[in-house]
């Protein structure tokens, strides 16, 4: 017996990799992306919005954003990766 793992398209991660390069690489920063990635990894909820492109994933940003912010990244910069992660965020959905 498998066990079905959920998981993003491949080219996620070098997505990811582009959109995190601007960042600091420090482990804080570093940890917030892996638990930002597996969120987006997750299966898509039943009752998730299904007409607005990357809703599913609605839940997946707030936690990045604060752990960012606790790791001392400024405001603007979080903000920038923000708006190119909502983008992501679309693409993945649409992908799938």
């Amino acid at each position: 017996m498998t066990e079905e793992i959920a998981a993003t398209p491949g080219w996620v991660d070098e997505r990811l990799d582009q959109v995190f390069a601007a960042l600091p690489a420090t482990d804080a920063i570093d940890s917030a992306r892996r638990t930002y990635a597996d969120c987006l990894a997750r299966d898509k909820k039943p009752a998730a919005p299904s007409d607005i492109l990357g809703a599913e994933f609605m839940e997946c940003r707030p936690p990045l954003r604060n752990a960012l912010l606790s790791a001392g990244v400024d405001h603007a910069a979080v903000s920038e990766l923000d708006a190119a992660l909502e983008a992501l965020e679309a693409e993945v959905a649409s992908d799938s």
